[in-house]
């Protein structure tokens, strides 16, 4: 057993990248709950994307929506970071951004078959991840992720908390950074910073490093585009906070505080 004074000056919370407005270290789960249809999805894309661009291996594993609509939100993303929120986008430089970010893994799971473990082996065997290093894996979402018990498989409101171990586990052994889609009980929407209004045991708040919560900050304007307030619910890297962004529906594209004057 170490002694505390020959540890040293450790840094398990090191930084290797901020995508999307977000930091990013080895071994950290981050749970993203919201309710639906408010960009959560879109925001795991950005992320991916920047990462790629960057040449950090990232991923997502997504139980909603298929690689085509995952592409078809990452091309409109692009217009968005070419021509803000409505203007027109030239077709070059959306080229050239997507092609930066062309490494970026999309991943169309199933909730009958495609476990933690499966996904692991995925990313892993199939497409180069570090068995150890950074790297940026997000799961859409938490309590779509089929774990089987002793009689079978768990119902979504059970297994929650294994699925969120399994992937703390999976970011721990790997170094990778994880960030995984979390669902709010229907009649808490707008619970405000209860980590009880997450879907599923105990165990789906306490395990993550990292929990942030997505609301609406206004009703969605004629334009499609709302206001949003991101909470920190819980963060072991340091003190919570809360910050704004804005969501332009009519391209899929998370926009960050310094981004709001490109919106006209």
């Amino acid at each position: 057993m170490p002694r505390s004074g020959t540890l040293g000056s450790p840094q398990p919370y090191a930084i290797f990248g901020t995508f999307a407005g977000l930091p990013f270290w080895q071994g950290g789960l981050t749970l993203l709950s919201a309710a639906p249809g408010i960009g959560k999805t879109s925001w795991l894309l950005r992320m991916l994307a920047e990462a790629a661009s960057v040449g950090i291996p990232a991923a997502i594993g997504c139980y909603e929506h298929t690689p085509e609509e995952l592409k078809f939100r990452l091309r409109m993303q692009a217009e968005g970071l070419v021509a803000g929120a409505h203007g027109p986008a030239s077709f070059a430089q959306v080229e050239t951004r997507l092609a930066a970010a062309s490494e970026t893994v999309l991943l169309s799971l199933s909730d009958q078959h495609d476990t933690v473990r499966a996904l692991e082996d995925t990313l892993i065997l199939d497409y180069g991840f570090p068995r150890k290093g950074p790297a940026l894996l997000a799961v859409d979402y938490l309590s779509r992720i089929p774990v089987v018990g002793l009689t079978g498989m768990l119902p979504e409101d059970q297994k929650g908390g294994e699925a969120a171990t399994a992937l703390r586990e999976l970011s721990r052994q790997h170094g990778w950074a994880v960030i995984a889609a979390a669902a709010l009980r229907s009649e808490e929407f707008n619970a405000g910073d209860e980590l009880s209004s997450l879907l599923g045991d105990e165990r789906v708040p306490y395990v993550a490093d990292r929990v942030l919560l997505v609301q609406r900050a206004e009703k969605v304007r004629a334009c499609g585009c709302v206001g949003l307030t991101i909470h920190t619910l819980k963060d072991r890297t340091g003190p919570a906070r809360s910050w704004q962004m804005q969501f332009w529906g009519e391209r899929f594209y998370p926009a960050l505080e310094s981004e709001f004057g490109r919106h006209e």
